[in-house]
């Protein structure tokens, strides 16, 4: 299951940690999760009705990947593996006899200060953090991952040697995005879990095991995107994951999700991923696209897309062309409609769809695989800034939120800023020219007698990427994948395990609001925190009227944001501390004491 990526190659011998009991063979730098994928080891977590889960999102948002180490709930996505390390397959319910969390005593929080805080290390964060820095200002960043680039520029783990002059360009310009915010002064602290937020006197976040509370004068939310969900028979199988997580093993770990992997969905997203499979000797079984061919859905979007963005494009022409030359077959205006298995997935369906989005009778194939890896789109991470009370709408075209900001990304908060996806969805290329306007903006306001970055170019860019977008999304338009295909049985709440059927019957004894259907069923209130299940039960609640939805109609965000400790949320403030205090020369904690 370990592939190799051309100018990356793993450092060092392999070690071993255990699971369950289970010697797993590891190497430096992967996380807990693709080791275990390695291994073949999907089951992670078991959940009240005897189901089994594992890896989905690959990005810390679902919280499916739950194990257990040292008597602590662990996100196995994001945590490295170590030598000699124990972990456990996480039960449905922990035994009140159970190891007690080392270190998990209230203590401290940590305050801290800087002139402006980002939050998020991908294209939009770096690049308002390194304008903001070069412009002479206090710039701390704070990222979940343990590398920075985000979900496009994703790098590898600490532990893989880089060739610079055999990478790809994807991974040689998130490095260059990396530098850059190094070399401009920008402070990172890297494995870090925003969780609460408290208006601009607190953005609390957790690293390590410890509590920071920052006060910046400017926040920066560059939080991004996660990948929207598409309820089917099945989806809840290991082996049944999103297409960004299959990327995030392949390029951040080199790690295959599978030998035998179908890719299905809506978006350039699916092509891509496909294309790093086939290169790396993985075997793709097939290619689902619920649009149409591109050579016969919009033949002047293809004209705009060619005079917008020329090299994107061809990097889009040479994919297609790639899988063709690998005898990939592509089913253009099909979807993926069930998948099955005993522990695993091991068949996937896949039907011919109709205009309105549903499969036509008799059009159904069956293929076997060991995973499938989906995309239908994204939905912005905006329970943030949400919580800090800023202004959002209902995008109808995209089925999301989106911020209410101004040209230079502020929000309707004046000290918080959204830049990239997480106020709405663009693209990495819209992202990056939104991060340098914003920390442009935020650079003019704090340190005046700076010199201004130049804009005018970085402006352009973002109006023709705009265009760029707009046309590849009528080149990719296709009936929404959403829950149509969903049978009574079907899982619509992951976490809590709310089940179709159930919310249907719900909605007739108890028609009202998404509030109502949450408190009658406790959907949304799981680990993922209803950023998975609200689109879905949406979709369900509005399909058969004429109802706008509106951005208070969804679930409120509440802290914590993400599954901490509650010892972590139980502390107390305590000596405020320079973010210098706290970071070691790479960026990780120092473990200083106040």
């Amino acid at each position: 299951m370990r592939i190799a990526i051309p100018g990356v190659a793993r450092r060092g011998q392999p070690f071993r940690f255990s699971f369950d009991g289970h010697e797993i063979p590891a190497y430096a730098g992967e996380s807990i999760a693709a080791a275990l994928i390695a291994a073949g080891q999907w089951h992670f977590r078991e959940t009240p009705t005897g189901g089994s889960r594992g890896l989905f999102c690959g990005m810390g948002v679902c919280g499916e990947c739950q194990v257990r180490i040292a008597g602590e709930s662990k996100r196995a996505c994001l945590e490295p593996a170590t030598p000699g390390l124990e972990v456990f397959r996480s039960p449905a319910r922990a035994p009140i006899d159970a190891e007690q969390p080392s270190g998990t005593q209230q203590q401290e929080w940590n305050a801290m200060r800087a002139d402006v805080l980002v939050i998020g290390a991908g294209p939009a964060g770096l690049a308002a953090a390194t304008t903001a820095a070069r412009a002479g200002l206090d710039v701390l960043l704070v990222d979940e991952r343990s590398k920075g680039g985000g979900q496009f520029f994703k790098q590898p783990g600490e532990g893989f040697t880089v060739d610079e002059h055999a990478i790809d360009r994807q991974f040689a310009e998130g490095r260059s995005l990396v530098r850059d915010a190094r070399e401009a002064g920008v402070r990172v602290m890297h494995g870090a879990t925003v969780w609460g937020a408290f208006a601009r006197d607190g953005i609390a976040f957790t690293q390590d095991g410890r509590t920071h509370v920052v006060t910046a004068q400017r926040v920066v939310i560059a939080t991004g995107a996660y990948e929207r969900a598409a309820a089917i028979p099945g989806w809840t199988l290991p082996g049944y994951i999103t297409t960004g997580a299959a990327q995030t093993l392949v390029r951040a770990y080199q790690t295959s999700p599978g030998r035998n992997v179908l890719v299905g969905g809506n978006g350039p997203l699916n092509f891509q991923v496909a294309n790093e499979l086939v290169r790396a000797g993985v075997r793709v079984v097939a290619v689902v696209e619920a649009a149409r061919s591109p050579w016969r859905s919009s033949p002047l979007s293809a004209l705009r897309m060619a005079a917008t963005g020329p090299a994107l494009l061809m990097d889009g022409l040479r994919q297609l062309a790639s899988l063709r030359r690998h005898g990939v077959p592509v089913y253009y205006g099909h979807a993926l409609i069930a998948v099955d298995g005993e522990e695993r997935v091991a068949r996937a369906t896949i039907a011919r769809l109709d205009s309105a989005g549903k499969a036509v009778p008799g059009s159904e194939q069956q293929v076997d695989v060991d995973a499938v890896c989906v995309n239908v789109g994204f939905l912005p991470q905006s329970e943030l800034p949400r919580a800090l009370g800023c202004e959002f709408t209902y995008d109808a075209p995209s089925a999301s939120l989106r911020a209410v900001r101004d040209d230079e990304g502020r929000s309707s908060v004046a000290h918080v800023f959204i830049t990239g996806d997480a106020g709405g969805l663009g693209g990495a290329r819209i992202a990056l020219a939104q991060g340098t306007i914003a920390g442009a903006a935020i650079a003019r306001e704090l340190a005046p007698h700076a010199t201004p970055a130049a804009l005018a170019e970085v402006r352009r860019t973002l109006a023709t990427q705009r265009r760029f977008q707009e046309a590849l999304w009528k080149v990719f338009a296709a009936p929404a994948l959403v829950a149509q295909f969903a049978t009574a049985d079907t899982m619509i709440c992951r976490c809590e395990e709310i089940s179709c059927g159930t919310l249907q019957s719900t909605v007739r004894a108890q028609p009202g609001a998404l509030g109502t259907l949450k408190r009658a069923t406790r959907i949304g209130m799981g680990r993922c925190q209803g950023r998975y299940c609200t689109s879905l039960v949406a979709a369900l609640l509005h399909s058969n009227d004429a109802t706008v939805l509106r951005a208070q109609d969804f679930f409120a965000p509440r802290v914590p944001f993400k599954p901490v400790p509650i010892a972590h949320v139980a502390g107390v403030y305590g000596t405020e501390l320079q973010p210098s205090d706290l970071l070691s020369t790479d960026g990780r904690h120092a473990h200083k004491s106040p």
